[in-house]
């Protein structure tokens, strides 16, 4: 036996099927659309620092940092060494005694024979005659020392000494401890103030 469907049967089994493949394909959706698309991004907790641990750490911060800021602004201090002056030759304090001035005991200290120039440097002829004494006195390896006729601190001692006032120039030799040995008048080449000096070194 043959059974015939009739149209609006057919039709109505088509709308069937049409609504179950439309309500599965709308379940599909909105599955994926429940799925999550991103990771939900992770939570960093921040610790403000407030307590009792974190006060004490920051009082003995604050501190440190003070007692550096104090030992950076105030520096050790040098006391001053008191500096003893250096003690006078006995041959000078000699030459001073016996009324030299102070220049020719200092040469004395330094030197056995020490060759005085006396100068006048206002004088053209003085000023020769001071050059010729002291390369006299380099050759013969004894000490210079030259004596302004003009300045009293300088010439005063020997006028009182000699009680008559030099001429210049002149030359005056002396040796320890303060013997004058040579006394020239007037000009005096190199040559004859390096004999000169020489004698007075071997005691002639």
């Amino acid at each position: 036996m043959t059974t015939t469907v009739s149209p609006p049967v057919r039709i109505a089994g088509a709308v069937g099927l049409l609504a179950a493949l439309a309500l599965g394909a709308s379940f599909m959706l909105m599955g994926h659309k429940g799925s999550p698309a991103t990771s939900t991004p992770p939570v960093h907790i921040v610790h403000h620092p407030f307590g009792p641990g974190i006060a004490k750490k920051t009082a003995i911060q604050s501190a440190a940092k003070t007692h550096t800021a104090k030992a950076v602004q105030s520096p050790t201090k040098h006391v001053p060494v008191a500096r003893k002056a250096p003690a006078r030759p006995s041959v000078e304090i000699a030459a001073l005694r016996a009324g030299l001035p102070a220049s020719i005991a200092r040469a004395l200290g330094r030197d056995p024979v020490v060759v005085v120039e006396l100068t006048n440097p206002q004088a053209e002829v003085d000023g020769i005659a001071y050059a010729e004494a002291r390369a006299g006195a380099a050759a013969a390896g004894v000490g210079f020392v030259a004596l302004n006729v003009l300045s009293q601190a300088d010439i005063s001692r020997l006028t009182q000494q000699f009680g008559q006032v030099l001429p210049d120039p002149s030359v005056l030799v002396y040796r320890r401890p303060a013997t004058l040995a040579v006394r020239i008048d007037g000009f005096a080449d190199k040559e004859t103030v390096a004999q000169a000096a020489h004698n007075a070194a071997v005691g002639g």
